[in-house]
């Protein structure tokens, strides 16, 4: 089996949220330097320049696509404080979904375990302990280190099943708070990721871009200025290579924005553009097509008029060019 894509659907995956824990096979509370210690593992064994395996190609690609990334979110103080925060919000928004299957029996058991910390460690060493080993079933290691990752997530919230079926009032808790997760607003780190997305926009790397905008979506769904600029995203991506999806996506982010704000001026701006793309009359660096009518005789412009024309902004100058 050759993988030419890593799509993964069980546990944490399955619910648009990247583990980076589970594809660097450490556990949800794994320390700094744990994570270190096993990209490093992971690196010597998958890098072009050490590898001892046969498929160099599988192997590269792995790293690459799969443990890079991980390792720069979790090794990032920063982004690692955001990943978890958004983690711990995913796990929240789980525990009230009461359709959550599990695929392993692994995964079934932890989630009756008695013994919750002891078991998930064993269980999680054991599934990821040679997880690179078998390229055929790296993806399927992967998946099953989600899903005692999920397991262990949920079985962690506090339960508020207890208060839902009694009439008698929750017990107070009492326990003082701890520090482990830092109390920013929601909206601080979609600003973050706003503007990391409108540099990466800036640069023209569009799935870094796009990747910035989903995980901020996933905080707040109903941002206009989010899926705004997603649509964006899909319409210079459709100026560089066009294709029907990319206009599909455009108009799927604009109208989200619109419903969301249809005051919000990113929102409005992306859906003149998405328009006259649609039309066919996005700005281009052509001499443009004469207008019907009374014909005209061609005139020389100054250099002052020229210069003038050349400054126009085009089809995303306008939005993006004034920010710094």
């Amino acid at each position: 089996m050759v993988v030419t894509s890593f799509q993964i659907d069980r546990g944490l995956f399955k619910y648009d949220f990247t583990d980076c824990h589970a594809v660097l096979g450490v556990p949800i509370d794994a320390s700094v330097n744990d994570i270190r210690k096993s990209f490093l593992k992971i690196a010597r064994r998958l890098h072009p320049d050490v590898c001892a395996l046969e498929d160099k190609d599988r192997a590269q690609m792995f790293l690459s696509k799969l443990a890079n990334p991980a390792y720069a979110k979790l090794s990032n103080e920063r982004e690692r404080q955001e990943y978890l925060v958004l983690l711990n919000m995913t796990a929240k928004r789980l525990q009230q979904d009461h359709s959550i299957t599990l695929g392993t029996d692994r995964a079934k058991e932890l989630y009756k375990s008695n013994n919750l910390d002891k078991d998930y460690a064993e269980m999680l060493k054991e599934v990821s302990g040679q997880q690179y080993d078998n390229f055929d079933r790296t993806l399927e290691a992967i998946a099953a280190a989600s899903e005692l990752n999920l397991v262990y997530l949920l079985r962690k919230q506090p339960d508020t099943k207890a208060a839902k079926t009694t009439s008698k009032p929750p017990k107070p808790d009492n326990r003082k708070p701890t520090t482990s997760e830092p109390k920013v607003p929601t909206n601080t780190y979609v600003e973050q990721y706003l503007r990391r997305a409108q540099d990466f926009l800036k640069q023209n790397n569009f799935s870094l871009a796009r990747k910035e905008l989903q995980d901020a979506l996933k905080l707040d769904s109903q941002n206009s200025t989010c899926n705004a600029l997603l649509g964006m995203v899909y319409l210079k991506q459709h100026q560089v290579k066009p294709a029907s999806v990319n206009l599909t996506m455009a108009s799927k982010y604009v109208t989200l924005a619109l419903k969301s704000d249809a005051k919000d001026p990113t929102a409005i701006e992306a859906r003149k553009l998405l328009n006259q793309v649609k039309l066919g009359n996005s700005p281009a660096p052509t001499t443009g097509k004469p207008k019907t009518g009374k014909p005209k005789t061609d005139k020389p412009t100054s250099g002052k008029k020229s210069a003038k024309k050349q400054e126009k902004p085009g089809l995303f100058g306008g939005l993006f060019g004034k920010k710094k």
